[in-house]
Order: C-alpha cells, then structure tokens, then sequence
C-alpha cells in the first residue's frame, strides 16, 4: 500500500507541475506567459529527464534490479515500483515541454522582450527584429527603420518577403501584370521603392496629421495605420519630429502588406506592434524610456 501511494505521490506531482506551467498567471499563458519565456524550456525538460533518471538510479539501489527489469515491472501495477512510475512520470513530463518548445519556435514569433537591449551591433539586432516578423506567414511583407537626420532621410535597415510581394502587386488593378512577370525582381523592387516614398512622405507630413488630430485632446499621434483596398501600411514614430522642418532629426518603423485577408484578422497589425515593441525594446539600451 505504502508504494501504491508513493507511485501516486509522484504521477499527483508531475500532473500539479505541467497543470501550474501550462495555467500560469495569464489569461492566455501560451502567448503570454510560455513563448515569451521558451529559450528555457531546453532548460526546464533536461531537469525533468534528470530527476527521472535520479529516479530510476534510486530504483536500481532500493530493488536491486536492472533498469530494464524495473520497467518491466512497471506493465503489472501490482509489481511497478514508486520511483519508476515518477521516473516515467517525469520522462513524459519532459518529452511535452521538449514538444511544446518546438511548437512554439515552429508556430510563435518571437516575443519582443527577448531581443537584446544591449547588441554589439544596434543596426544588426534591429534588422534580426524587422527580418523575423516579416518572414512569419501572415505578416507583413515589409518593413523598416527609417531616420530623418537635419531634413535627410535615410533607411537604417528594411527586409522584404520578396514572394508575398510579388504574388499581392499582381493583384493590384494598377499593375501590369504581364510586365511584372517579364521581370518579378524589378516588379517587386518597384513597389518596395514606392513604399519608401509614401513612407517618407508621410512622415514629413506628421505635425500636420498631428494638428488634425489634435482637436480629440489625446496627445499627440503614436501610430497610423492605414488599412486600404489592398492591403494596409502602418507607420509608427519612435522619435517625435523636432526643430525646424528642413532640419528635423526624428526615427520611425514603417510597415505594408499587400493581403487583406491577413489585416481583416488583425494577423498583420500584431506582427507590427510587435516589431515596434522589439525595436523600442533594443532602443531602451541607449534611449531613457
């Protein structure tokens, strides 16, 4: 009886740890809570592997038996030993958070915490951000960092989803598409360069989007998004516009998506709030919040 209630001891205690680690203190803990932490399940499922082997070891030197003989024994209940039933336990244990960090690398971008506050390189860990968000399916299908120093406007880092590109401008009505398909490359390069420029544009444009707003008394403007025909394009100020407008120094994340299935679902609009919380995150190391 003694070990039928230690067997059940340790199988009550793997259920309380995986029912507490898949539960934790959210309202959706596999989004905000598991993936924004998964470099440490690798981590987490070694220690269970590890405390299941203890436990067979403990097994071997209480029973006096061969390990294979002990899991043997685990197929008749009334001859499984406590400490191999928490072993496999344990093993089970293990192999599901193993199985869950792959999921969550396979299916979850990356959370926009665990991008480095403190790079060798900020244009490097700015562009790993910009590239990983785009790449996701259902994202955007580009996007980057541009600053405007004393009135000149340059792009500090961008990355494009080349075929999502292509495959939305042959949708558009104003696409050639037979042209296009001479030369997809330079399609795709076109649109990319007109995104630039609208981009730019809008952005000279701020304290005049500012002052139409203005009237709501909500402060000042921190994100558009401007969800058309075909697609949307979002563009967020990282760095107000200040001084004189032909010396205006400011720094600012554009975005654009040519599928509006994906905006209708608010896919893209997360993917780019999470691409500015990364690159404000990477920002925190040298900018006072």
């Amino acid at each position: 009886m003694s070990e039928l209630l230690q067997a059940s001891g340790y199988a009550a205690l793997v259920y309380l740890l995986l029912n507490y680690f898949i539960s934790f203190g959210s309202g959706r803990p596999l989004v905000e809570a598991i993936n924004p932490n998964r470099r440490y399940l690798p981590l987490f499922a070694i220690g269970m592997f590890g405390i299941a082997y203890s436990l067979l070891l403990k097994g071997v030197w209480k029973h006096h038996a061969t390990h294979l003989e002990l899991l043997h024994q685990l197929v008749n209940e009334e001859k499984a030993q406590a400490e191999i039933v928490g072993a496999v336990s344990f093993v089970v244990f293990g192999v599901s958070v193993a199985m869950l960090y792959v999921w969550c690398v396979w299916n979850l971008p990356r959370d926009p915490r665990t991008f480095s506050m403190n790079p060798k390189s900020l244009v490097h860990e700015y562009h790993k951000a910009i590239r990983h968000y785009v790449r996701w399916k259902g994202g955007l299908d580009y996007a980057f960092l541009g600053q405007v120093k004393e009135g000149v406007h340059v792009i500090v880092t961008d990355a494009a989803a080349m075929k999502d590109v292509y495959r939305g401008i042959t949708r558009l009505p104003a696409v050639d598409v037979a042209e296009a398909e001479k030369d997809p490359q330079a399609a795709v390069e076109k649109q990319l360069q007109i995104w630039r420029e609208e981009a730019a544009r809008i952005a000279g444009e701020w304290p005049r989007l500012e002052a139409l707003t203005s009237y709501v008394r909500q402060g000042p403007i921190v994100t558009f998004c401007f969800d058309v025909r075909y697609g949307a394009c979002y563009i967020e100020m990282l760095e107000s516009p200040s001084g004189p407008a032909e010396k205006q120094s400011f720094t600012y994340l554009f975005g654009a998506v040519l599928n509006q299935h994906e905006v209708n679902t608010l896919t893209t609009g997360r993917h780019f709030y999470a691409l500015a919380e990364a690159i404000r995150t990477i920002r925190r190391g040298v900018v006072k919040p």
